[in-house]
Parts: structure tokens; C-alpha cells; sequence
């Protein structure tokens, strides 16, 4: 089976001179790096946000950007990417019918039985600036187990989870391992280390 994630040769000088690997079906990979190392900007490079230096990447065989690439995938930014004057039930809704290539009254069900489940009902009609970052965090997540991804990227996915949270954020997390090659950017002390198939710095 071809990797559904793969970066050849990928560079951002000075700080990546060159970075190599795939991530293959039912993998979890963590890339660490600390502070100012290029992560982010690797992140964006993945999503199509942003062209790296040479063609150097592939989601599931295609551009990254390209239709095929975003189909079944799923990037988790640091900075959440919420619009501050949508409702987050709104913007969840969107995201996860879209995953879905469904209307969006189809998932609402759903997404009120998800929130329900997370303790989150009492906010998901609020604002994004009216949630602190660990409900926020949790949010960003929700689309990685209301939808069936061949894909998931996340770039500091626990930055926001507090330690007594952190069970519960891996929950979301890691049950799409099993039929999805997941990629996560994070720094050293990562609770995902511990559940990495293989960790690679950068």
C-alpha cells in the first residue's frame, strides 16, 4: 500500500535543511521540534496553505491543496482557525458535513450527541471568544471522531489540554490510527510521544 503521507526531501533553510519519511496506513508518527523550528510552517506546507521550497509532499499520492488531498483529511491547527463571528456549533457543523460530503442538518444529530458526550453543550452556542483554549482545543479535535479520515495532521494538538484533560483529548485522537496515518508536530513532552509508533525530530 502506498503511503498515504509522504515528504521527500522537504526543506525551509536554514532551520530544515532536509527532512525525508512517510506515514503509512494505521500509523502514528510524532515530528518533535521545539520552539521556532519550522513546524508550523511544515503544517501549512501539508495543508496547501502555503508551498514549500521543491515539490516534496503528497497526501494520499496527490498535491498537497489539491482536491484529492483534502478529501479524507484532516489538519489541526494551533491557532484553531475558528471565524469569531461564527457560532462554534455553526462552524462544527460546516466542517463535519463537508467531511461528510453531506448537508449540513444531517450531522447536526451528531454534533449535539458529541458535544453532549464531551461536557461541551453548555458552550457549543457561543462564540469562539467567549470559550477558553482548553474547549477550544477540544473542538479543533471534534472532526477527527465524527468523521472517517484516511488522514489527520495536527500540529500541537494537547497545547491547550490541561493534565487532567489529557486522557480525554487522546481519546479523540488516537482511535483514528487504526485507519489513518496520523502525523503529529509537537514539542519534547508530548503525552503523544508515548503513543507514537515512531518519533522523528526535526
Amino acid at each position: 500500500m502506498a503511503p498515504y503521507i509522504s515528504i521527500g526531501g522537504y526543506s525551509d533553510p536554514p532551520r530544515i535543511p532536509h527532512l525525508s519519511f512517510e506515514v503509512n496506513h494505521s500509523e502514528l508518527v510524532a515530528l518533535v521540534g521545539g520552539p521556532g523550528s519550522g513546524k508550523s510552517d511544515l503544517m501549512k506546507c501539508l495543508a496547501g496553505i502555503r508551498r514549500p521550497v521543491r515539490d516534496s509532499i503528497r497526501i494520499l499520492g496527490a498535491e498537497p491543496g489539491s482536491m484529492r488531498s483534502r478529501e479524507r483529511s484532516i489538519f489541526v491547527f494551533q491557532n484553531f482557525n475558528y471565524a469569531p463571528d461564527i457560532l462554534i456549533r455553526t462552524q462544527l457543523e460546516q466542517r463535519i458535513s463537508l467531511l461528510r460530503g453531506v448537508p449540513s442538518r444531517k450531522v447536526k444529530d451528531d454534533v449535539h450527541d458529541w458535544c453532549e458526550r464531551m461536557e461541551l453543550l453548555d458552550v457549543y452556542m457561543n462564540y469562539p471568544g467567549k470559550l477558553n483554549l482548553l474547549q477550544l482545543q477540544l473542538f479543533s479535535l471534534a472532526p477527527v471522531s465524527l468523521t472517517s479520515p484516511l488522514v489527520v495532521i495536527l500540529d500541537e494538538p494537547l497545547r491547550n489540554v490541561s493534565d487532567s484533560s489529557v486522557d480525554v483529548a487522546l481519546s479523540l485522537i488516537l482511535p483514528a490510527v487504526e485507519n489513518a496515518a496520523v502525523l503529529a508536530l509537537v514539542q519534547k513532552m508530548s503525552p503523544l510521544l508515548e503513543k507514537a509508533d515512531r518519533i522523528m525530530d526535526i
